[in-house]
């Protein structure tokens, strides 16, 4: 108590304690939004993208043409998946359907119902006896249907494979095959031969490990549905072997993909990884936008901590010279005096940083937290989610951030003050 009231007891402590409290409220604006959008975009995928590689199918023929043509471009296309199975380096590879896992959603969802509940998930589509599981590495969790199985002598808009995540949420159980689930779903009615919601009950056939659909799916809810065959010009994707390198082997590889991969009227215009896909498709459609802002935020409230805090506290602590030669004079060792310097910046930050979270309590209790990543499954819940726990990391974060700051800035003056000559420091005293 001695100590406090001789901290505070100094006209410039006071104000460093203030702007400290002002400091702490920017901090935890600019940083909460990074905190939580860093921690999901982190997340595991499911999958290892970097072994993952992405093989962009194009065609001669001008796009009316590819659904009119009596040409069969999609042996064309298999033809392609066989030379890419061919390639030295590849494990396995298959025909995405429409969009592969990492690429975007669907542009189809499905909202499945079980007692009222109603739990919107995305929708990937597989092609019957493909290989899209095992490319990807997504394990079975039905153990009479292991992994290699899964698409075998799957049936049209009839068999469904759910994942961790969306069975919980319907069932609080993965031991769910054979049952069925009641999905409400926009379709193409061939009776009315036109397009409408419908619901249906689909039969589920296994439950495989959680997986992301991109960087920024927070949920797990997947759902995968056999689609039948693969469109034309979608992509190909190739798991490669274990210790092949993703980026030599594009880099070999380029020759072939310039004079080998290709057909009458198809051919690969390009290579790159599941992981560069998945990225610039948020860039595209501007997902990563906000995260991008968001660091530029932090980087400039982190530059301005630095440059104010660093000048506030270099200021403070030269002021305080002369009663360093005062203490040394009377006995006080270098390292006596530095701690003291140390143990009194700790103690300003702590006690303004409690204060300034305080303040910022007040405008979270009345506006919120950061969500940026609204979640819809029950099964799913992180810290984040929880307003006190929320709030408590993110404050130890910050007052870190901030304490580390102080004591650098409070750190490098005072020992040089200590390391003074004692005459030096009592002489304009």
């Amino acid at each position: 108590m001695k100590q406090l009231k001789e901290i505070f007891g100094r006209k410039t402590s006071i104000w460093l304690s203030l702007e400290l409290v002002l400091v702490t409220f920017a901090c935890w604006w600019a940083f909460d939004p990074v905190i939580v959008t860093s921690y999901v975009t982190n997340l595991p995928l499911g999958y290892d993208p970097d072994r993952l590689v992405r093989f962009e199918v194009a065609s001669t023929l001008p796009t009316q043409q590819l659904f009119t043509t009596q040409i069969p471009i999609g042996l064309e296309e298999e033809s392609l998946l066989h030379k890419v199975q061919e390639m030295d380096g590849v494990e396995m590879a298959y025909r995405a359907f429409n969009n592969p896992i990492g690429s975007g959603i669907t542009s189809m969802a499905y909202h499945l119902i079980r007692d009222n509940d109603t739990l919107r998930v995305t929708n990937y589509g597989f092609g019957r006896d493909d290989k899209m599981f095992e490319v990807f590495g997504i394990q079975s969790l039905t153990p009479e249907v292991p992994t290699a199985e899964l698409t075998r002598d799957a049936v049209f808009e009839q068999t469904v494979i759910l994942t961790r995540s969306t069975a919980m949420a319907l069932y609080g159980t993965t031991d769910v095959a054979g049952r069925t689930v009641k999905a409400h779903y926009y379709g193409y009615n061939p009776d009315k031969m036109d397009y409408e919601w419908m619901v249906k009950d689909l039969p589920i056939r296994a439950v495989v490990e959680d997986v992301r659909y991109g960087v920024y799916d927070r949920d797990y809810t997947i759902l995968f549905v056999c689609q039948g065959a693969p469109g034309i010009n979608v992509p190909i994707i190739a798991r490669l072997r274990e210790g092949v390198d993703a980026q030599r082997f594009m880099e070999e590889h380029q020759h072939e993909v310039q004079h080998d991969l290709m057909t009458e009227h198809c051919y690969v215009s390009q290579m790159q990884t599941v992981r560069e896909g998945a990225k610039a498709y948020t860039d595209r459609y501007g997902t990563s936008r906000m995260t991008h802002r968001n660091l530029l935020i932090a980087a400039f409230f982190a530059i301005n901590l630095a440059f104010g805090v660093f000048g506030t506290l270099l200021m403070y602590t030269r002021q305080r010279r002369e009663e360093t030669g005062v203490r040394r004079a009377f006995g006080a060792t270098k390292w006596s005096v530095f701690w003291g310097f140390i143990r009194e910046a700790w103690l300003l930050t702590t006690i303004s940083v409690v204060l300034g979270c305080i303040v910022y309590f007040q405008f979270a209790a009345a506006h919120g937290l950061f969500k940026g990543f609204e979640g819809s499954n029950p099964a799913v819940h992180y810290w984040f989610d929880d307003f006190g726990t929320h709030f408590l990391v993110v404050s130890v974060i910050v007052y870190l951030i901030i304490l580390c700051a102080v004591l650098i800035a409070t750190a490098i003056p005072a020992w040089r003050i200590c390391r003074s000559e004692i005459t030096v420091a009592l002489k304009d005293e």
